[in-house]
């Protein structure tokens, strides 16, 4: 005969349902127990609040469509289940993430319901306990057949004692039940076994007196007392605290006490769980985790660890010496720690793109960042972050080194600068020694062809004469020589001063030495400084630089029109751009633009041409870590371009 639903209903709210499904969650060491009734009503029992109608059952864990029949179902965490990973008690209250479900069946073999214990915590279940949960269903279904209308009180009222009396006895857990003053009342097998002392010995004695130490005896008691005055409500949760077996041997429980009314008196049921092991498979792990973090915070590497979704689980003091940072970081990300810590964010997002190509690749990635410390400070660091994965090939957690390398990348900046110097002293050597070879060669065979002319003159006035010759070969010897050590020293010369100076002043002291040249040609010069009117360099070279330039301009200027030489700054960011542009002869970069601003290059005819003058300037605006550039076309022009580094006129 099917179930009757009213029948069923009259079942479900009667007290000892209540307390099956009670020792169910006590039993499988759950939070929460359910039963899914076959016509969709759902119940569930909440160790804080008892048990609990749910009229609307959509969305529940479990239904005819799960794939349950006769067996059992066991879910370790419904986050990682196809099937049951978007239910609403996975993604919300209460957060489902182990459960365990039966069928229960009558005697007719008709399907009652389902009955189901779960856990917000990933975990496992055992042998003992899924025995324990499946006798709890056979007693389920036997209590339901026990309730039939066509059944005598008498037998439903034995059934329901013998099936009482059966979970008490078989209970993994020690099971006390105590009266409204806290008197043992009945004292289970597993009791007995825990506590040395049989039934007997034990009733009508006070609970909290006979298993606790007397230190505890008057803190229990109010604890007790406190369920008195809230005798609607069952224990808020379970406590740990010492115990005493009849030796006076002390041991840690877990214990749990629920509320029972029958026939309208209040009975209180203690659930007792030895939790020895546990506590010392703890104290294990605490060790265990103590000896490898104190091994870990005394390495001087830089150590942190993620989990999957880039949140810290550790860093060592390696990596944040200041306890409180440390403290601050676990469970946040680097964007948290960086706004924390008032760090440019671009220091996060680097770390975050490493760590998710690590998660995409799963490989080992190595690369380098530079922070700087609370003085300002930079330093860098080598960094290399690993996937680590679980059992199932899915990844746990992700960890990261970091070797402090700021010294060796200061020895490597020291190293390429010392390179780059020896690199631009060879290359002047060599162009010292080719302007050398060519530009003095002349004066020094001149003069020493006017000596041979002098030794061999016998002639007085001729001797004068050939002496007379000899001194401007000398000047040119000596000028060319000061020249050429003027360009070396250039480089040199670390300890220049710079000074504010305005360029108009600057340049009308240049073109005052030009002013026959710019008259005899009809120059214009047009100075246009108004959105930089000033910059901050060295005197010497910024009026060598005007001169060396606007002679350029003038010395090569076409003879198909009078020379017109602009001179203008423009501010860009923090830097000031020179520009001195003319109309002149213009050079074919496309043959000569490897040797613009070498020594001794020229690229026109003229007499007072040395190829000294753009190989003076171009030294003169690196010295002061300066660019330059240009820009020409024959017979057009050409451009000079010169960017003065960071100022703060």
């Amino acid at each position: 005969m099917k179930p009757n639903h009213l029948q069923m209903r009259a079942f479900i709210l009667d007290q000892d349902f209540e307390d099956i499904l009670a020792l169910a969650a006590q039993v499988c060491e759950a939070s929460l127990a359910y039963f899914l009734a076959a016509d969709g009503r759902l119940f569930a029992y909440d160790t804080d609040r008892g048990l609990l109608e749910v009229i609307d059952s959509d969305g529940f864990l479990v239904d005819e469509n799960s794939g349950i029949h006769s067996d059992l179902l066991v879910v370790k965490d419904a986050t990682k289940d196809n099937i049951f990973a978007n239910s609403p008690y996975v993604l919300s209250s209460p957060f489902v993430r182990f459960f365990t479900c039966i069928c229960v069946f009558d005697s007719d073999s008709y399907l009652l319901g389902y009955l189901l214990v779960a856990s917000s915590e990933v975990r496992s279940i055992t042998e003992r306990q899924l025995s324990g949960l499946r006798r709890l269903g056979r007693q389920l279904a036997v209590s339901f057949d026990s309730k039939k209308e066509d059944e005598s009180e008498v037998k439903r009222d034995s059934s329901s004692t013998e099936l009482m009396s059966a979970i008490f006895r078989n209970a993994v857990d020690s099971v006390v039940v105590m009266d409204e003053n806290w008197c043992i009342l009945q004292w289970n097998p597993k009791a007995e076994r825990t506590f040395g002392w049989a039934e007997r010995e034990v009733k009508g004695k006070d609970f909290h007196t006979t298993v606790l130490p007397a230190r505890f005896h008057e803190s229990h008691f109010e604890r007790l007392s406190s369920y008195q005055t809230n005798n609607s409500e069952v224990a808020r949760d379970s406590v740990e605290i010492i115990a005493r077996n009849r030796d006076g041997i002390e041991f840690p429980i877990a214990l749990g006490i629920s509320l029972t009314v029958l026939n309208g008196k209040h009975f209180f049921i203690g659930f007792i769980n030895d939790i020895t092991d546990r506590i010392s498979a703890a104290s294990i792990l605490d060790k265990q985790k103590e000896f490898y973090e104190n091994i870990l915070n005394s390495l001087p590497t830089d150590i942190a660890v993620f989990d999957a979704n880039h949140k810290y689980l550790f860093v060592n003091p390696g990596a944040i010496k200041d306890e409180e940072y440390r403290k601050f970081i676990v469970g946040k990300d680097d964007f948290e720690y960086c706004e924390y810590r008032k760090r440019d964010k671009s220091l996060a997002e680097l770390r975050r793109a490493m760590f998710l190509e690590v998660k995409e690749t799963g490989k080992e990635i190595r690369w380098e960042d530079t922070v700087k410390d609370p003085e300002g400070n930079p330093f860098t660091s080598l960094r290399r972050i690993f996937p680590v994965y679980d059992d199932r090939n899915e990844l746990s957690m992700v960890i990261g080194f970091g070797i402090d390398i700021t010294e060796r990348k200061i020895l490597e900046e020291k190293q390429n600068a010392l390179v780059n110097q020896l690199s631009a002293q060879n290359t002047q050597l060599v162009d010292f020694c080719n302007i050398v070879s060519h530009n003095l060669r002349a004066p020094l065979v001149n003069m020493s062809m006017l000596a041979e002319y002098i030794q061999e003159s016998e002639d007085e006035d001729e001797k004068n004469d050939l002496i007379s010759k000899l001194s401007p070969v000398i000047e040119s010897l000596h000028a060319t020589f000061n020249e050429l050590v003027e360009s070396i020293q250039i480089k040199q010369d670390h300890d220049i001063k710079s000074e504010n100076i305005v360029l108009a002043d600057c340049l009308k002291r240049v073109l005052g030495e030009y002013e026959m040249e710019i008259t005899k040609t009809g120059a214009v010069v047009e100075m246009l400084f108004d959105e930089a009117p000033a910059v901050r360099y060295p005197h010497k070279y910024l009026f060598s630089i005007f001169q060396n330039l606007m002679s350029n301009a003038l010395k090569y200027h076409s003879p198909k029109r009078k020379p017109l030489i602009t001179v203008q700054t423009k501010k860009l960011d923090d830097k000031i751009i020179l520009t001195v542009a003319d109309n002149g002869l213009g050079v074919d970069l496309e043959k000569h633009k490897d040797n613009f601003f070498k020594i001794g290059k020229v690229f026109h005819r003229h007499p007072n041409a040395k190829g000294f003058g753009l190989f003076m300037t171009k030294t003169q605006v690196e010295a002061m870590d300066g660019k330059i550039w240009v820009e020409s076309t024959l017979d057009v022009g050409t451009t000079f371009f010169i960017e003065f580094k960071t100022q703060s006129v």
